[in-house]
């Protein structure tokens, strides 16, 4: 057995170990999102539905090195369809990802029954085995509708899967019935949950939505089983509502309005892994010559709702939260809805459309890929053709994916006595470890090990971490 490293420090034990390091990792910026290519895929039928006015919803699977993906508007079907090698071109260079799977209306499916009309789909992300399903009613007049969540038990046979659900994220359905991303391991401790699920104004009814990306933590695995109890309990940890909105002038009467308007709206959030960042991203307008309503653009088109005097005047766009400031909000030490974004903007991707808009994002974990679909980019298919267009970008290190597994020991005559956790050699994680000299560390935290240490905290606390196996 090689010699092991000793490190001494001076600790706090009293009921469990002080937590260190996450609120001191860096902010997240917009710039070091590094483009790595985009694909296109087919405008043709697969199943009962196609990708032309598909919205944007994606999800990535790992098993298949594939997508999940909403197809047209007026089904609302899940179909996947693969991911084929990236190109950094122009539209006629990109590959075309295939179909795997054709789509399937899965709205109306759930075991417990659509009894409150649920007809669009919000997000989706696959969770130990199975695709959760965010839906919400795309016009809630009322405000009533409750349910959120449905869970497909097998998403590798989307035609004759059971569909569990529906199920309801505490916090309002027009808060939590959008994207749902995985919290990094780091940070679920902190946040009260595994999963965060959003949602935001930019749908019809803006009294019963988040004026605002909103972000509430959740743990699925505890969920998603009983019809009798739907409820899923969440932790608020970023919304806002029409009286308390992220922006005051939301029709920009005094063309000073910048962050949010009643043409903003988020469709993807995600916590960037080794940061202390919640990226939102989405679309917004009316920045430059404000929000009318049912008014004629300077192009001539009558909007049926709101929309920007002048046509040109919408853009892609971000925005950036600071956990730490999410944090302040579980701990009853901000509201929720005094948070504000510490960076946002337009922000244009490779591909776009008249329509400007990013339709939803998926993130690969393993990678670090983030992949964006862009609503109505690709219009060289057909008269009538205009699926989108898929982005990719690199915003986190690749995920050693050849680590072992080693067991950890953790004895003390105190709290912890007889208790074991795992870690891992090597991962992509926000360790704590600076030259074996500076070590921040929970049972709720992975590290980022040398091969075979010993970490001695005060007098209380011995972690023992073994080698991996030959």
């Amino acid at each position: 057995m090689s010699e092991r490293k000793i490190v001494s420090l001076i600790f706090c034990l009293c009921i469990g170990v002080q937590t260190y390091g996450q609120q001191d990792l860096p902010l997240f910026e917009v710039s070091d999102m590094l483009y790595q290519g985009a694909f296109r895929l087919p405008a043709g039928d697969y199943g009962n539905s196609n990708l032309n006015y598909a919205e944007g919803p994606i999800e990535y699977n790992s098993t298949n090195h594939s997508l999940f993906i909403v197809g047209h508007s007026h089904q609302q079907a899940i179909a996947e369809f693969s991911i084929p090698d990236l190109v950094d071109g122009t539209l006629d260079q990109l590959n075309f990802g295939t179909n795997l799977q054709p789509f399937v209306s899965t709205l109306g499916a759930a075991a417990c029954g659509n009894t409150q009309n649920i007809d669009r789909v919000g997000g989706m992300k696959m969770v130990s085995g199975r695709l959760l399903v965010n839906g919400y009613q795309y016009y809630d007049a009322g405000g009533s509708v409750t349910h959120t969540t449905l869970a497909i038990e097998d998403p590798s046979d989307l035609t004759n899967s059971a569909v569990q659900g529906y199920f309801e994220l505490a916090g309002g359905a027009g808060h939590t019935s959008g994207w749902i991303s995985e919290i990094p391991q780091v940070w679920q401790g902190l946040l009260g949950g595994t999963h965060i699920s959003g949602q935001s104004s930019g749908i019809p009814i803006i009294s019963r939505t988040s004026v605002g990306p909103s972000a509430f933590a959740f743990s699925p695995a505890e969920a998603l089983s009983d019809c009798e109890d739907p409820g899923i309990p969440t932790v608020r940890l970023l919304d806002f509502s029409l009286d308390e909105p992220l922006a005051s002038d939301l029709y920009n009467s005094t063309g000073e309005n910048d962050i949010w308007t009643h043409l903003s709206r988020a469709t993807y959030g995600l916590i960037v892994p080794g940061t202390r960042t919640y990226l939102t991203v989405g679309f917004s307008g009316g920045h430059q010559s404000g929000v009318c309503y049912k008014c004629t653009q300077d192009n001539g088109n009558l909007c049926g709702g709101y929309c920007a005097p002048e046509a040109a005047d919408y853009a892609q766009y971000y925005w950036l939260w600071d956990l730490n400031d999410l944090l302040a909000v579980k701990n009853g030490q901000m509201e929720s809805y005094d948070v504000r974004p510490y960076d946002y903007g337009p922000w244009s991707t490779a591909f776009d459309s008249g329509s400007r808009a990013i339709g939803g994002g998926a993130f690969d974990e393993e990678n670090g890929i983030l992949y964006l679909s862009i609503q109505r980019a690709d219009t060289g298919q057909g008269t009538y053709a205009n699926p989108p267009v898929i982005v990719a970008y690199q915003i986190a290190n690749p995920t050693c994916v050849s680590c072992c597994e080693s067991q950890v020991f953790l004895s003390t005559p105190d709290v912890f006595s007889g208790m074991s956790i795992y870690s891992q050699d090597y991962i992509k994680s926000d360790a704590v470890l600076d030259n074996v000299q500076n070590v921040g560390w929970t049972v709720s935290e992975y590290l980022e090990l040398l091969p075979e240490f010993e970490i001695k905290l005060g007098s209380d606390l011995t972690v023992e971490i073994g080698p991996c196996p030959e």
